[in-house]
């Protein structure tokens, strides 16, 4: 068995308990919650909602395109391109499965810096998508790029409880689907599974 194969578990784990007691239920959930969004710094308040708005698409789409053009890295953006698409249609399939509501939905609103999202809240679409990519990079890039996106990464999860859209309990989930679904692309790219991508992009 494969050790990604763990991180998809320990999704599920999460997922079904928080579909059984509802993640507002969940104290250390609302704890963590109130200690991050509640404790909000103002000269730190731009910098958190600009890396919320913009650092999941307007950073990997077009890091991805970059490392496409170039055909030492095409590999990396094949492979990067595959595990973002899985993580998109895994990550909507687990919304509507677990459907749990956003946290200002529960907990005073004050604190909302972003305009409310209308989709549900578990997993972190950007959590999953940031940490999908930036552990595709830690298999596959130069240490130096997957350092600087694994930052990125941490500071975008971490910016959407800041802001007030997401409970900790999704980024983390997040994280573990993200962990699962790059890991196995990048395991598939390494079996001559996404070869053919390549040799169609090379034609």
């Amino acid at each position: 068995m494969k050790y990604y194969w763990l991180l998809l578990l320990a999704f599920l784990v999460i997922g079904i308990a928080v579909k059984v007691v509802s993640e507002p239920n969940m104290p250390l959930n609302v704890y963590l919650f109130k200690l991050i969004n509640y404790h909000q710094v103002g000269a730190l308040n731009p910098v958190m909602v600009f890396l919320s708005k913009y650092g999941r698409e307007y950073v990997w789409i077009p890091l991805t395109a970059i490392l496409l053009v170039f055909k030492k890295t095409r590999r990396i953006a094949i492979t990067l391109a595959a595990s973002f698409i899985l993580a998109i249609i895994v990550g909507e399939i687990s919304k509507y499965a677990f459907a749990q509501g956003r946290p200002f939905l529960y907990v005073h609103p004050d604190y909302l810096l972003v305009p409310p999202p209308t989709d549900y809240s578990f997993p972190s679409g950007h959590a999953l998508i940031v940490s999908d990519g930036a552990l595709v990079l830690a298999r596959m890039a130069p240490r130096w790029l997957w350092i600087i996106m694994m930052i990125e990464a941490l500071l975008v999860s971490y910016s959407r409880v800041y802001v007030g859209v997401h409970w900790p309990y999704d980024v983390v989930a997040g994280w573990l689907l993200g962990g699962w679904t790059s890991l196995l692309t990048v395991d598939l790219e390494r079996r001559g599974t996404l070869a053919f991508v390549e040799k169609f992009l090379k034609a």
